[in-house]
């Protein structure tokens, strides 16, 4: 497995290039599902379990805070959640003072049942609220001894650009890491508005690789795009899939993956993660997995030996 070394101010974090998400999918699961799931992910080299406050109103936080206190691994574990994502879903009233971020990475430390968080992400956006006053308040999260690094979800560059001028200026920790929608198959933010979620673009790719920024991909597969194309060919895979990335460019970069796959003889889920595993842009591919088969396929591409180079012959068009 490939890993990555989150560079803080005092510390460093190492997380697997491949994390495991546990957003509202698994909640359709049973308890000893999920923990088998989770489980065989920490059998095959992975480290980081994602999740967030929001998902599911604290279920899903529940569900990876039950398998902690069960399975007696937290040492070897990195904790990834959010807070601070706005009342009432994504589009909603800010929730970004003080107030809101003590209460839930209080709520989190408690429902984890760990002392601090490792990655601890803020889940969204407001323009409206200063920058200044949001470094602040996760640098007292920080030196309370709560968070060890901190992360944003879901911001534009040009905020994030903001607030870490503000943190150098301050003598403060900033966001070392970003967590967006990418994947191999790109796709275009107009989609993704109902959910208020960034999608990366050619401008913000560009601008994370000099800032040499860490970005956590949230729907790293595509949905499985890649896959329902080669099982069910390219009439068949559901709308929605089509309509966010059925264009002309995927369908080139799908043949390639195909041929990668084929050549190497792995399934097509393989290389699609390990393009971000492999990327010359530090990158964390965050998957989800309903089923161990699902999970087995995509960690193969944790342990690809894909040069960048060849991350990017796949992917330019």
């Amino acid at each position: 497995m490939k890993y990555l070394d989150l560079q803080g101010y005092q510390e460093t974090i190492r997380t697997s290039r491949i994390a495991m998400g546990s957003a509202m999918g698994m909640m359709r699961l049973e308890k000893e599902e999920v923990w088998r799931i989770f489980d065989r992910y920490l059998d095959l080299g992975g480290n980081c379990l994602d999740t967030a406050r929001a998902y599911g109103d604290g279920r899903c936080e529940e569900m990876v805070g039950e398998y902690l206190r069960n399975c007696g691994k937290r040492s070897q574990i990195v904790i990834s959640t959010k807070g601070c994502h706005p009342i009432g879903g994504d589009n909603g009233p800010s929730r970004l003072s003080w107030e809101d971020l003590d209460s839930d990475i209080n709520a989190s430390l408690k429902t984890l049942d760990t002392d601090c968080i490792d990655i601890y992400w803020i889940h969204k956006d407001n323009e409206s609220v200063p920058v200044e006053q949001i470094i602040d308040n996760i640098n007292r999260v920080i030196k309370a001894g709560k968070a060890r690094l901190i992360g944003c979800s879901n911001w534009h560059i040009d905020r994030i650009q903001a607030a870490n001028d503000y943190a150098k200026r301050s003598g403060q920790q900033g966001f070392l890491a970003s967590q967006i929608q990418w994947s191999f198959s790109s796709t275009k933010e107009e989609y993704f508005k109902e959910h208020g979620a960034v999608v990366m673009t050619d401008e913000s790719y560009n601008w994370y690789l000099e800032q040499n920024m860490p970005v956590f991909a949230f729907s790293s597969q595509a949905s499985g795009f890649c896959a329902k194309l080669q099982s069910l060919g390219f009439d068949n895979p559901p709308p929605h899939l089509k309509m966010f990335y059925g264009s002309e460019e995927n369908l080139v970069r799908y043949e390639r993956a195909l041929k990668v796959a084929h050549e190497r003889n792995v399934p097509i889920a393989a290389p699609v993660v390990a393009y971000i595993a492999n990327n010359k842009l530090p990158g964390v591919a965050i998957i989800g997995a309903t089923k161990l088969s699902q999970l087995e396929e995509s960690m193969i591409g944790g342990n690809m030996e894909l040069t960048p180079e060849e991350a990017d012959a796949m992917y330019e068009v």
